[in-house]
C-alpha cells in the first residue's frame, strides 16, 4: 500500500467522475462507518456540486433529523460525527487507497468535501522486470545441477506463472469474501407526519419535531428526513418508512402509524396510539404522545429492533448488539453474546455499542459477586464506550452496571442519572437505575423509578418487574409478587427465588415443584443474595418463604420456622 498523501493532487472532477468515486467508496463493505455518516458524506458531495456552503446547523437539520431549534453551540453531535467520518475515511484510504484513483476527504475544521487524484505510478520498473531473463548458464552453475531447460520450456514457464498467480489470487479472494463476516449497521428510518385536518397542522408539525429529537436520543437507529431523497437510494442496510397521521377531536388526540420497508414498499406493521387530554395542558399532551411513539418505535424492544432481530440472526455489528440486548432481557445465551461482541470489537475496536453491551454481558451473571478482574474489564469497556459516544445512554447504562458490580452504588447511581438525562424516554435506563437504587437500600426511590419505567410503555423492562415483585413480596402482597415474577421473560436465580418464595407464602401446592424445578437450594440462595447485594431483612423474608415452599436449608439456613 504505497500510495500516500504525497502521491496525490487535488483535482477538479466533473460530477459524473465524483459520483462514480463516491458510489464505489460507499459500496465497499470495508468502509465501516454508520449510516448517518454515509448520509453526511452524500449530503456534502451534493452541496459541493451545487456550490453551496454548509454549516453545522444544516447538517443537523437536513441529515441528522434534529429539530429546528438545534443549537450547535450546546449540542456537539455534528462535530462528533464529522470527526469520526473524517477519521474513518483517512483509515480506509490508508489501507485500501491503492485501489482507488480518486480519494474523498473532508477538510479539517470545515464542512467541505475534497476530491484528490492519485498520481499515476511509473510502470517502467515493471517493464524492466518482465524483460529480464535468467541467463542460460545459471542453471548449469547451481550447486545441485538438474536438466537444462530448452528455450521453449522457459517461455512456457514464464507464460504459465502469471496464470497460476492469477488463479491463486482469485481463489484466495473468493475464500476471503465467503468467509468474511457480515457487519450490519443501525437501520435508517424516515419519519413523515400528516395532520388529518388542516386545523391540526401546527400540532402535527410540533409533534414531528419533538419525535425526531426523541428518536435520535435513543441512538438505536439513524433518523433521516423524507425530503432528503438522495439518501434513500443508496446503501444496502435496511431502511424503514415511519408514516404517521395526527388526529385531534375534542379531548382526544390520536396518532395512527405504520412501518413500511423502504425498498419493497411492504407494510410491516401498524397501530394507533391515543391520549386523553382531560386535565392536561398542550405540552403534557405532546410529551405523552412523543414518549409513547418514541418508545414504540426505537426502544430496545420497539418495533424496529424487533423487526431487525427476526431478520438478522448472525451478523456482527448492530445485529450482534440487538441479539445481546435480547439475551440480557430473557437471560438467554450470554456466552454466544460474549463471543459475538468480542468478534465485533476485534473488527471495529471503537464500536461504542458493542463495548457497552459486552460490559453489561460480562457482569450480569454474577452481579456484585463478579470476579474483580472481570469487573475491571467491564468498567474499562464501559468507560471507553462513554468516551467514544458521549451522548449515548447505552454507554452510561454500561458504566452503571459495571460500577454496581464493583460495589460502588453511588457511582452507579450517578451514571444512571446521566443515562436518563441523555434519553429521558428510555424505560430501560429508568428501570436499571431503579434496580440499583432498590438493591442499594433506597427502596422508595427505586420503586418510584420502576413504576415510571412501567408506565405508557409497550413492554415493561425486566429490571422494573424485578423491583416491583420484590417490593410486593416485602409488603406481604404475595399474589402480586408472584404475578410480576411470572411475567418476567426467561429465568434467573433471583426470579426463581421470588416465584418459589411467593408460592411458599401463599401455601400453594405448586411450591415444592417450583423449588425442585428451579434447583433452589441453600447454596444457590446464598450465591444469589451475594450477587444481588440484597438487604438482609428482605433476604430473610425470601428465605422464610423458600423454607415454607419446601426448600432444604438445613446446612446453611439462618431462619427457623416455629
Amino acid at each position: 500500500m504505497s500510495a500516500g498523501v504525497h502521491d496525490r493532487r487535488e483535482q477538479d472532477l466533473d460530477c459524473e467522475q465524483a459520483r462514480s468515486a463516491l458510489d464505489r467508496l460507499l459500496a465497499d463493505p470495508r468502509l465501516r462507518v454508520p449510516e448517518r455518516q454515509k448520509s453526511i458524506l452524500l449530503y456534502l458531495v451534493e452541496r459541493h456540486f451545487e456550490h453551496e456552503s454548509v454549516k453545522a446547523y444544516a447538517i443537523a437539520i437536513d441529515v441528522l433529523g434534529r429539530p429546528s431549534n438545534f443549537d450547535p453551540g450546546t449540542d456537539p453531535i455534528v462535530r462528533i460525527e464529522m470527526s469520526r467520518l473524517r477519521s474513518s475515511l483517512e483509515a480506509y484510504y490508508l489501507a485500501f487507497g491503492d485501489e482507488h484513483d480518486v480519494w474523498i476527504s473532508i477538510k479539517k475544521g470545515k464542512y467541505v468535501v475534497c476530491f484528490t487524484e492519485r498520481a499515476v505510478a511509473s510502470t517502467a520498473h515493471v517493464a524492466d522486470v518482465e524483460a529480464y531473463h535468467e541467463p542460460d548458464h545459471f542453471a548449469q552453475n547451481r550447486a545441485f545441477p538438474g536438466p537444462v531447460e530448452k528455450p521453449y520450456q522457459k517461455r512456457a514457464r514464464r507464460l504459465a506463472l502469471p496464470s497460476i498467480v492469477a488463479v491463486a489470487a482469485i481463489a484466495l479472494g473468493a475464500y476471503a469474501y465467503t468467509s468474511r463476516p457480515t457487519i450490519s449497521e443501525k437501520p435508517t428510518v424516515y419519519v413523515s407526519v400528516e395532520a388529518a385536518s388542516p386545523d391540526r397542522t401546527a400540532e402535527a408539525n410540533q409533534m414531528r419535531d419533538s419525535l425526531l429529537t426523541a428518536l435520535t436520543q435513543f441512538q438505536t437507529l439513524n433518523v433521516a428526513q423524507p425530503a432528503y431523497a438522495s439518501v434513500r437510494s443508496n446503501g444496502s442496510d435496511r431502511r424503514y418508512e415511519i408514516q404517521l397521521k395526527y388526529y385531534g377531536d375534542g379531548d382526544d388526540r390520536s396518532v395512527w402509524w405504520q412501518v413500511v420497508e423502504n425498498v419493497t414498499g411492504r407494510l410491516l406493521t401498524s397501530g394507533l396510539e391515543r391520549v386523553d387530554t382531560t386535565g392536561k395542558n398542550d405540552t403534557a399532551v405532546q410529551d405523552e404522545i412523543v414518549k409513547t411513539l418514541a418508545q414504540r418505535i426505537a426502544a430496545n424492544r420497539g418495533i424496529i429492533n424487533s423487526i431487525e432481530l427476526q431478520a438478522d440472526g448472525s451478523s456482527l455489528g448492530n445485529g450482534c448488539v440487538i441479539r445481546a440486548e435480547y439475551a440480557l432481557d430473557i437471560r438467554g445465551d450470554l456466552g454466544a453474546a460474549t463471543e459475538c461482541l468480542q468478534q465485533t470489537l476485534r473488527l471495529r475496536p471503537d464500536d461504542s455499542d458493542a463495548s457497552a453491551l459486552l460490559a453489561r454481558v460480562l457482569v450480569t451473571p454474577q452481579g456484585r459477586a463478579t470476579a474483580p478482574e472481570i469487573a475491571d474489564r467491564a468498567l474499562g469497556l464501559a468507560t471507553k464506550a462513554a468516551g467514544t459516544a458521549p451522548m449515548s445512554d447505552r454507554a452510561q447504562m454500561a458504566v452503571m452496571a459495571a460500577q454496581a458490580a464493583k460495589g460502588r452504588p453511588e457511582a452507579a447511581i450517578e451514571a444512571g442519572n446521566r443515562a436518563i438525562s441523555l434519553n429521558p424516554n428510555n424505560p430501560d435506563a429508568a428501570a436499571a437505575l431503579g434496580g440499583v437504587l432498590y438493591f442499594a437500600g433506597y427502596r422508595q426511590a427505586g420503586v418510584s423509578m420502576a413504576l415510571d419505567a412501567s408506565k405508557e410503555t409497550p413492554v415493561v423492562p425486566r429490571c422494573a418487574m424485578v423491583v416491583l415483585a420484590l417490593d410486593a413480596f416485602r409488603n406481604a402482597r404475595y399474589s402480586e409478587a408472584l404475578l410480576w415474577a411470572e411475567q418476567i421473560n426467561g429465568s434467573s436465580p433471583l426470579t426463581n427465588v421470588i416465584r418459589s418464595a411467593s408460592l411458599g407464602e401463599l401455601g400453594s401446592d405448586q411450591a415444592k415443584a417450583s423449588v425442585d424445578n428451579a434447583g433452589v437450594s441453600g447454596s444457590m440462595f446464598r450465591m444469589t443474595m451475594d450477587a444481588t447485594g440484597l438487604q438482609s431483612d428482605l433476604a430473610s423474608m425470601l428465605e422464610r418463604g423458600l423454607i415454607k415452599a419446601g426448600a432444604d436449608f438445613e446446612p446453611v439456613g439462618s431462619i427457623r420456622i416455629d
